[in-house]
C-alpha cells in the first residue's frame, strides 16, 4: 500500500524537479540539486535554469557546492522535497 503523496516521489525523477539545474563554472557545466541552498529551497528566490557556480559558493560555500553536485544524476529517484518543473 502506498500513500498518495508518496506516489509522486516514487514516480518522478530528479531531472523533472524544479531544483535540478545546470551549474555553470568557468570551463564546464554540470547538473546539480539546489534544494539545500536556503534561498532556493525555501522558494525565496526564483530558481533559474542555469546557476553560476560563484553564486552557489557565495551562498553555501565549497562544501555546499559538493553536496549540490553529488545529486547531479537526472535519472535518480526524487527526494521528499520534489517539486515538478513548471
Amino acid at each position: 500500500m502506498m500513500l498518495p503523496q508518496m506516489r509522486e516521489k516514487a514516480v518522478h525523477r530528479c531531472g523533472h524537479c524544479r531544483f535540478f539545474v545546470s551549474i555553470r563554472g568557468l570551463k564546464e557545466t554540470r547538473y546539480g540539486c539546489v534544494v539545500d541552498v536556503k534561498a532556493y529551497g525555501n522558494l525565496e528566490k526564483r530558481i533559474p535554469p542555469v546557476v553560476p557556480v560563484l553564486e552557489i559558493i557565495k551562498r553555501v560555500g565549497l562544501e555546499g557546492l559538493e553536496r549540490c553536485l553529488e545529486k547531479g544524476e537526472p535519472e535518480q529517484q526524487s527526494c521528499g522535497k520534489f517539486r515538478l518543473k513548471g
